[in-house]
């Protein structure tokens, strides 16, 4: 007999049966031994990563001004990106092309629990947003799960958490972006 939903070992929550990731409460599904709850070693090493991606070199200089730089742990370059409204981060599928999209596949998003269109930054008139778009394993921002389809302030140097991928988001200040024209 085929199993229709998981049950989170943490929160027991229902979840469909092909997430990784339990979208209530964020503990790992599946399984795996990762499904227990974690131990002290494992917080240790979430808050180890959240160090070193924040302890990560940032040079604002290399950030366009109508652009965003994205640093991904485990990885030693950032993303710098231009985008004129919005930028959908997820997962490209072969053959399909649509519009602003930064492919997390290649950093390892199939396995993170990355959706194909998981999450979306877009210019708003007081600076940038995210908006999580409904994603199998969700999205937070700084260790805030996010509502999905609701729009929330992304601050620059703000963590994200897409699935069991961390993210640290850097960009201009929206008093900089109307400095310069980007905002209207």
């Amino acid at each position: 007999m085929e199993t229709i939903e998981k049950f989170c070992p943490i929160c027991k929550n229902k979840n469909k049966r092909w997430a990784t990731v339990c979208t209530h409460c964020g503990a790992l599904l599946g399984n795996q031994h990762l499904d227990s709850p974690k131990t002290i070693r494992e917080a240790k090493s979430l808050a180890e990563i959240s160090a070193k991606i924040m302890a990560s070199p940032i040079d604002d200089s290399l950030i366009p001004n109508n652009g965003i730089a994205i640093y991904a742990a485990g990885t030693s370059k950032p993303v710098y990106l231009c985008f004129d409204t919005e930028l959908i981060l997820g997962r490209r599928v072969d053959g399909v092309s649509e519009g602003n999209v930064l492919d997390l596949s290649e950093l390892g998003g199939y396995q993170a629990g990355i959706s194909r269109r998981h999450a979306m930054i877009r210019r708003g008139k007081d600076g940038y947003e995210l908006v999580d778009l409904s994603s199998t394993n969700g999205s937070w921002l700084n260790n805030e799960r996010l509502v999905p389809n609701k729009p929330v302030p992304l601050a620059s140097r703000s963590q994200l958490r897409f699935g069991h991928m961390r993210l640290l988001v850097v960009h201009h200040s929206a008093s900089k972006m109307i400095m310069t024209g980007q905002l209207g």
